[in-house]
């Protein structure tokens, strides 16, 4: 298929996109640094949350390997070959961004990400409380702190990273849309100009 080599770049095909190389090479420490960041501001809530419900060292501890758990997950994805080539598909960089910045942005609003952590642990809580088998109650944990907060951690984790998911989905697909109208607008635009 032969291209114009002067059209500009909205108007190639998104097959056509370059992707990177499936050998380019990881960071593994910048990776680590970053989501260590972004992993304890975005647990910052719920770590709260933890220390007012229970606040020795085996809570504590608990809570701290569940988060750690996340940070060499993604640490590893990221320094995988096919996570590079995903983050360069179109729009994919750019969802990144906005769904981990509105993460760390609702941390970091006091009572918002209080509220939302809240919510989501009280699930995560009675979640793990089913999981090991014993009756809802908030806080009635059992006796082996470390364990039943690293458990509780892992699950409302996952619960936010759905959540975090489906938000990205919903931004990959607007921006995908407004990208079709924008290059649709160009497209009639430059035929327009050139009957004229």
């Amino acid at each position: 298929m032969h291209q114009n080599p002067y059209a500009p770049p909205a108007y190639a095909a998104v097959e056509n996109a370059m992707l990177a190389n499936l050998t380019a090479k990881a960071r593994p420490v910048r990776a680590l640094g970053r989501w260590l960041l972004i992993c304890a501001v975005s647990a910052a809530p719920s770590f709260f949350w933890g220390c007012a419900l229970q606040r020795d060292m085996g809570h504590i501890l608990g809570m701290i390997a569940g988060i750690l758990v996340f940070v060499v997950a993604y640490t590893a994805a990221e320094c995988t070959p096919y996570y590079h080539q995903i983050i360069s598909l179109p729009h994919v960089h750019r969802t990144a961004l906005i769904g981990y910045g509105t993460r760390i942005l609702i941390s970091l609003i006091f009572p918002v990400g209080l509220f939302i952590d809240m919510l989501v642990g009280s699930v995560s809580l009675s979640i793990a409380e089913a999981f090991l088998g014993l009756p809802s109650q908030l806080g009635a944990l059992p006796t082996d702190a470390f364990f039943s907060f690293f458990l509780t951690t892992l699950v409302q984790g996952l619960l936010l990273n759905a959540l975090l998911f489906g938000y990205m989905a919903g931004v990959y697909g607007l921006l995908r849309t407004t990208a079709a109208i924008r290059s649709k607008v160009r497209c009639s635009t430059s035929s327009a100009a050139e009957m004229t």
